[in-house]
C-alpha cells in the first residue's frame, strides 16, 4: 500500500464473499463500532468507514495488517467528547487477549472474569518471537484492535496468483475433441446383449 498524497491510510476498498449464500455480501465492522472490540462480520454493502479497509505498509498499521480507519472528523469529535479517553483512529483486525493493551478497552463482566479463557494457559506452543500460537483462538470471532496493538493485530500473507486465459478457437477445438465419441463397430454378439 502506498499512502496516498491527501491520505495517510492510502486507499480503501471493500472486501467481498465471492461465493456462497452471502455471496456479495462485506465485511464489516459490527455497528459502526468505533472503539476497539468491535466484532467483524459479513452484512449487506452500503461503503461506510467501517466497510473500507485499507492494508498496513508498517507506518500507521503493521506491514500485512488489514484496517479500518475512522473518519478525521469522528476522531476528534470523540477526543473532543471525552479528553481522558485515548482514540484509536486506525482500527486492525485482530483477535481478544493476546497483545499488548488490552486492559485498556475490556471491560469483563463478572461471568466472563470466571471463564477459562484459551490465553490463560501458559503451558501452550509459542513462536520465537514469545507470543502464544494463534490456534488457541481456532473459532474465536475476530474484532477491532489498535494498529499498535502488539501480538493483537493479525498479519495476513497476500499471495498473488494468474488467471490462465485461452483463445475462443482453442477452446473450442479441446471441448469438441473432448465430446465426440469414436467410431465403434458393433459385432453379431453385441446385438445379441
Amino acid at each position: 500500500m502506498t499512502p496516498g498524497h491527501y491520505s495517510e491510510k492510502g486507499p480503501s476498498c471493500g472486501i467481498k464473499i465471492g461465493d456462497g449464500p452471502r455471496m456479495g455480501r462485506c465485511m464489516d465492522v459490527e455497528s459502526d463500532h468505533t472503539e476497539p472490540g468491535g466484532a467483524l462480520n459479513i452484512f449487506p454493502c452500503y461503503t461506510k468507514w467501517h466497510q473500507l479497509f485499507s492494508f498496513g505498509n508498517g507506518t500507521i498499521a503493521p506491514r500485512g495488517a488489514i484496517h479500518a480507519s475512522l473518519p478525521l472528523h469522528m476522531a476528534r469529535q470523540m477526543q473532543k467528547k471525552n479528553s481522558k479517553k485515548k482514540v484509536h483512529q486506525h482500527l486492525c483486525i485482530g483477535v481478544e487477549g493476546r497483545g499488548d493493551m488490552e486492559e485498556t478497552w475490556i471491560q469483563w463482566t463478572e461471568e466472563e472474569a470466571n471463564e477459562f479463557d484459551p490465553w490463560e494457559h501458559d503451558d501452550v506452543e509459542r513462536y520465537e518471537n514469545g507470543r502464544k500460537s494463534l490456534q488457541l483462538w481456532s473459532g474465536q470471532q475476530l474484532q477491532t484492535t489498535p494498529c499498535t496493538n502488539t501480538g493483537g493485530v493479525l498479519e495476513f500473507f497476500f499471495v498473488p496468483f494468474i488467471v490462465e486465459e485461452y483463445d475462443d478457437e482453442e477452446n473450442e477445438s479441446t471441448a469438441e475433441n473432448e465430446t465426440s465419441s469414436p467410431n465403434v463397430e458393433t459385432t453379431e454378439d453385441d446385438e445379441e446383449l
